[in-house]
């Protein structure tokens, strides 16, 4: 199959500025950095090798633990203490962490009511649980689900992941009413949940694919009524 040259970087300055590069993280960091407190334990959840996402929370959280089943994990620079570990079946005593970070994990798990369930347990009284995951009723979900894997494979590569970093998405928490229900069952407290779009880099293979997106991207961003058309799913829960 022919390499695909992503063009994200080129293409964003393009139709939103310099600025806008990198936004989603920004967003995602500016979240964490509203919910950490001195002293915090922190748990990043799905960390992975944390190349695709950095923050420095050294000086205070007084502990940053990662967790993965991939291997990279032994090389995340934004954590103290890696380990490799399932999010169904946490090796933590019930109530050590205060603060629990997920950021594009949920889409790929296949039981997300247990993993709900073993994060609830490992947060502390008046805990907190950030999460960002796709909104899978928005277009890129909706047309990855309907490529061969190794298409989606391509894709994927295209945009610089490693193979150890592409896996399965299965889209089993990707809603806000099924993130909502979730929560409950597992005793969790929706303390926020937004959806917003953001500068369509999934496009950023061809010039005129990503103009559509940021027609898609202008249009659904203006109109309240087409919030649930946007593609990522920004949650806080708070645990009683």
């Amino acid at each position: 199959m022919p390499k695909l040259r992503w063009r994200e970087r080129e293409l964003v300055c393009r139709f939103y500025g310099p600025s806008a590069v990198g936004e989603l993280e920004r967003r995602f960091l500016e979240a964490i950095e509203c919910l950490v407190r001195p002293g915090d334990r922190v748990l990043d959840a799905g960390c992975g090798s944390g190349r695709l996402f950095t923050y420095n929370l050294r000086g205070r959280a007084s502990l940053i633990v990662g967790v993965d089943l991939s291997s990279d994990v032994a090389h995340n620079p934004n954590i103290d203490w890696p380990l490799r570990a399932s999010l169904t079946a946490l090796p933590f005593a019930s109530e050590t962490f205060d603060l629990i970070i997920c950021k594009h994990v949920l889409e790929h798990l296949a039981e997300p009511d247990s993993a709900f369930r073993e994060l609830a347990r490992i947060l502390r009284p008046q805990g907190r649980l950030l999460v960002l995951t796709p909104n899978r009723f928005h277009y890129v979900p909706l047309l990855a689900s309907l490529l061969p894997p190794a298409l989606q494979r391509l894709v994927a590569r295209g945009r610089g992941l490693t193979s150890e970093e592409i896996h399965p998405t299965l889209y089993r928490a990707n809603t806000p009413r099924r993130l909502r229900r979730l929560a409950r069952q597992a005793g969790l407290r929706v303390a926020a949940l937004r959806l917003f779009e953001t500068p369509p880099v999934y496009l950023a293979f061809h010039p005129l694919a990503f103009a559509l997106g940021v027609a898609y991207e202008r249009l659904v961003n203006r109109f309240e009524a087409l919030a649930p058309l946007r593609v990522n799913l920004l949650a806080v829960f708070r645990k009683p």
